[in-house]
């Protein structure tokens, strides 16, 4: 058996022993021909993951589904929705077409809470699984989970241990410490991956957007203690970062300063000390205090007699961080 299917077991156990009457409204699953025909409709491949998924159950129907989320405050889509969602955000006007791609690659919904979605991203003809990403209701697309096996076991062992629950008013709800520890668990390659991927797409698309992307990436990841990657990984990215802080033409630095926060990239954010504009100065003092660099504090502290009002307030903020945190 398969990781994703054991997982799957695992959620159709708990909830049949415990709130039977939440799943009991999923659909049956898809035989391999029927999936093969639903995926015609695509113009994009996706992981072997999928199948799986839809061989277990077929979900609901878009307009069929009541209260009945079992995947964390979401139901699982039917391979029919999926399709003709993922088929709309294709044909819609290339504006709205580029929103619903996850670094320059379709995606296909596979499940859904009012108007938010979870996504798989397409694959290469080579790959079993790809990543999970969350679309919210403004289309802030961020990843979630490393792929649709590590969302499924995470989901799967957050029920087991308590850290997702049905509450009194038949709700999911969640204890943070006890799903954050399945989450690291079973997506502890995460951060690498959001790493690799802005490696990969910078050189075809250096725009903000493709900083700020990889930002959310690392701010959901750092929320639940995934720990910074590879030494070697993560010095590639931030050299890649310093270059665009020294590019004059490139003017979205604050987005830089707040990969490189979340990044704990000390060295590189005293850099941005010394920056022109006053916004990568007066973050940079602010990550600074943040991520608690008390190396660093001498550094800051000579923007004291920063010409800009505005630098002068992130300092002092960033001294008083730093007394806190003593």
């Amino acid at each position: 058996m398969s990781d994703i299917k054991n997982a799957l077991t695992r959620i159709n156990y708990w909830f049949r022993k415990n709130h039977p009457a939440k799943i009991a409204s999923l659909a049956s699953g898809l035989s391999p021909l029927e999936i093969d025909n639903l995926f015609s409709g695509l113009s994009f491949k996706v992981s072997e993951e999928v199948r799986e998924i839809y061989q277990w159950s077929n979900g609901y129907l878009i307009n069929k589904c009541a209260d009945d989320w079992i995947f964390d405050y979401m139901y699982l889509l039917s391979l029919e929705s999926g399709v003709k969602e993922a088929q709309t955000w294709v044909e819609e006007h290339e504006e709205i077409a580029l929103m619903y791609k996850y670094a320059g690659k379709p995606i296909l919904p596979i499940c859904m809470s009012d108007i938010e979605f979870l996504a798989v991203v397409a694959t290469d003809d080579e790959q079993t699984t790809s990543p999970v990403i969350h679309i919210s209701e403004i289309v802030e697309i961020s990843l979630r989970y490393t792929n649709l096996t590590a969302m499924m076991l995470t989901i799967a062992e957050s029920y087991e241990t308590g850290g997702l629950f049905i509450g009194f008013k038949g709700y999911i709800e969640k204890d943070e410490k006890k799903y954050a520890a399945a989450y690291r668990k079973y997506n502890s390659g995460i951060t690498n991956l959001a790493l690799e991927r802005f490696l990969k797409r910078f050189p075809e698309d250096s725009s903000w957007q493709t900083v700020e992307l990889l930002h959310k990436d690392l701010y959901m990841s750092n929320s639940y203690g995934i720990e910074i990657p590879i030494i070697s990984l993560k010095s590639k990215v931030v050299n890649t970062l310093l270059n665009l802080l020294q590019d004059e033409k490139y003017d979205s630095g604050f987005s830089v300063v707040l990969v490189l926060e979340e990044l704990r990239a000390v060295d590189a954010l005293i850099k941005g000390l010394q920056h022109p504009s006053k916004w990568v100065r007066s973050r940079a003092a602010f990550a600074l205090g943040k991520i608690k660099a008390f190396e660093a504090v001498e550094f800051i502290s000579q923007l004291l007699e920063d010409p800009d009002p505005m630098v002068q307030e992130a300092v002092k903020e960033a001294l008083e961080m730093f007394k806190n945190q003593k």
